[in-house]
């Protein structure tokens, strides 16, 4: 899937949001929250659809390290799927010293990442004033543009 040259980028011919339809795969974001701290956020889709979200705090204090940390951290809570992160060109010197992250972490182009990309930072920074690691599920009648998630957390 990724070019010669840049093994986090998606070959032309997949830059479009119907790579998430085949396949497993793990939308990440890392955003800041405030004081030093990032909450990780991802989004699990299995051909198409999504199937899980979580978020937790992330134990990184800078956005670099946060994000290597919240792509690792998706092989872990969905295993065998390919990982999406959209800082990869901001950190991609960095993931080129991990050669075994190659070919299965991918830069999102920005053609792709609506609506899934947009839903899983929408998600990252309604976790920042979370303490734990949580659960999410899409509340009926979800919206893109509203974000209104569910915490599965019962004290949340």
């Amino acid at each position: 899937m990724g070019t010669a040259l840049m093994p986090f980028r998606v070959a032309l011919e997949n830059r479009s949001p119907a790579v998430f339809n085949t396949g497993r795969h793990v939308l990440v974001d890392a955003s800041g929250a405030g004081q030093g701290r990032y909450c990780m956020a991802a989004v699990c889709m299995e051909n198409g659809s999504v199937m899980q979200m979580h978020s937790k705090p992330s134990k990184a204090f800078t956005s670099v390290l946060a994000e290597q940390e919240c792509i690792e951290w998706a092989s872990d809570i969905w295993p065998n799927a390919l990982v999406w992160n959209d800082c990869i060109p901001a950190i991609e010197q960095v993931l080129l010293e991990k050669p075994a992250l190659q070919g299965w972490v991918y830069w999102p182009t920005p053609r792709m990442r609506k609506p899934f990309h947009d839903l899983v930072h929408q998600l990252s920074v309604k976790a920042r004033e979370i303490a734990e690691p949580t659960q999410w599920i899409l509340s009926e009648g979800f919206s893109f543009s509203e974000c209104n998630l569910v915490s599965t957390n019962a004290t949340n």
